[in-house]
């Protein structure tokens, strides 16, 4: 009875999953001999671009198409074993641009089309004359901005249109040394946000046209002495959220449409001065989703239109997640990492409890296989992620597959037992010249033989199978799910 079970429950869960159940696949081992580490997740139409290390080259650009053989180093830019450390990239005019380095002093800007020949240096930074440092950079237009610090202005706003000589300061929004430290900068509707620091207002959400007359302070969230610290600018929707805090309320949610008077607390999440802390801000159809504290030690999910009552916790599944982060729009569903107990793992949710489940690799994995996995990527209908699952290989690239369904046509007169079974299956009333093939839920391949009264699946490890007999010209007769239990 306990096997009966067994195989109602996975059956149960294959008819009505069939087309939308998902299993991780390694992509790639990029590191034969350790982990490589993949990053910087970016996704542009159908191919994602990362950094990666091989343990020849060092960290240096890679892209993939979701196969195998097209996850490819793009070029070794430090060559031989240092490290570029490829980053921030952008889509302008067809090209990707990225910066390299390792700290505000070095980096540099390049750009690809893709191709080892089409990587080139666009802008040494050490050439721009006056610049000292630069970081925290933001596409607007067809230009880049960045933070860049100099020893007459300190650290403002500046901009390059990927040349040294389209490399200037925009504006000097503090007179003097210091400077305003812009940071934390996005487009939205036309104009880039970002955050600013200078007296009697401190850190506040600012705004530009491109113009240094165009560029002024959004709104003085923090009336009073004291900063807003505005952060995580997010676009979902017509609108921009940010995290940001008031005298009256700690860190809350905000939102912006642009103007002044539009510039407004959403909710108080958790009223007083804890503050809900909302944080991982991503967009998800059409709307902001993030992680926020209601009260202290509890932590949620949260949706937001933009509005008080528009801002809610998701419901619960029975089998609670924690510190969800990560998140990532793909498919229809919502991908994050989260703990489940206390092992860190990949999950997805549909906005229900029922629909909110662990992504779960098959077959032995370490305590923790998302320890070291950070962003996520939905590119060209994969969802690209780096994972530990086996511990082997370390921490390489991977992806979901669309599990094998079993729903198509099957012969009646086709009989395979005993099911569940140890090894030894009994094959009858498949056609002449007839294949036996078995897949794992993720659509491998895993036997392939001439049909047969007696096959051995033996030596296969314990775990649900799709079994599938074609006929001599191809033809699907029979497919069923087969439970291999040692």
């Amino acid at each position: 009875m306990k096997h009966l079970g067994i195989l109602l429950l996975v059956c149960g869960l294959f008819s009505h999953e069939s087309a939308n159940a998902q299993t991780p696949v390694l992509l790639k081992d990029i590191n034969p001999t350790g982990s490589s580490y993949p990053g910087n997740i970016t996704c542009f139409g159908e191919l994602a671009y990362f950094s990666a290390d091989d343990g020849i080259h060092g960290i240096e650009l890679w892209k993939t198409d979701g196969t195998e053989s097209g996850t490819v180093l793009v070029k070794d830019i430090m060559e031989g074993s240092g490290n570029s450390n490829p980053r921030n990239f952008f889509e302008i005019d067809g090209f990707i641009y990225f910066t390299t380095g390792s700290s505000s002093s070095d980096q540099q800007l390049w750009k690809t089309d893709g191709t080892t020949m089409g990587t080139q240096m666009a802008v040494d930074f050490t050439q721009v004359e006056g610049l000292l440092s630069w970081g925290g950079f933001a596409k607007y237009g067809n230009n880049i901005y960045f933070s860049g610090s100099s020893s007459e202005a300190g650290s403002e706003l500046w901009y390059t249109d990927g040349t040294v000589a389209g490399t200037q300061l925009l504006v000097d929004i503090l007179p003097g040394t210091v400077g305003s430290g812009p940071r934390d900068m996005i487009e939205f509707q036309d104009h880039l946000y970002f955050t600013a620091n200078v007296p009697e207002e401190y850190l506040e959400p600012w705004v530009t046209d491109g113009t240094p007359q165009g560029t002024h302070m959004l709104k003085d969230c923090y009336v009073g002495t004291g900063s807003s610290n505005p952060m995580y600018y997010t676009v979902a929707g017509d609108h921009l959220f940010f995290r940001a805090e008031t005298a009256a309320q700690s860190d809350e949610l905000w939102v912006t449409d642009g103007t002044s008077d539009g510039t407004v607390l959403v909710e108080d999440i958790s009223p007083g001065q804890d503050g809900s802390l909302p944080s991982n801000f991503t967009e998800h159809n059409g709307e902001l989703y993030f992680r926020a504290y209601p009260s202290f030690g509890t932590n949620y999910i949260y949706r937001s239109d933009g509005t008080s009552v528009g801002t809610i916790p998701l419901p619960q599944p029975t089998y609670d997640y924690n510190l969800a982060e990560g998140m990532c729009s793909h498919d229809g569903w919502l991908y994050f990492l989260a703990y489940g107990d206390f092992n860190k793992q990949l999950w997805r949710t549909d906005g229900t409890a029922a629909g909110t489940e662990e992504i779960l690799y098959p077959g032995p994995t370490p305590i923790q296989p998302m320890s070291n996995a950070y962003n996520l990527g939905s590119c060209g209908g994969e969802l690209l992620f780096r994972a530990g699952y086996i511990e082997e290989i370390g921490y390489e690239l991977f992806i979901l597959n669309t599990s094998v369904g079993i729903d198509e046509p099957a012969l009646t007169n086709v009989d395979i037992f005993p099911n569940p079974t140890s090894g030894q299956l009994q094959v009858s009333g498949f056609p002449v010249n007839s294949t036996f093939s078995l897949y794992t839920t993720d659509g491998r391949s895993v036997l392939n033989t001439p049909a047969a009264p007696r096959i051995d699946v033996s030596e296969l490890r314990s775990g649900p199978y799709v079994v599938r007999i074609t006929n001599a010209t191809g033809g699907m007769v029979h497919t069923q799910l087969l439970i291999l239990q040692h």
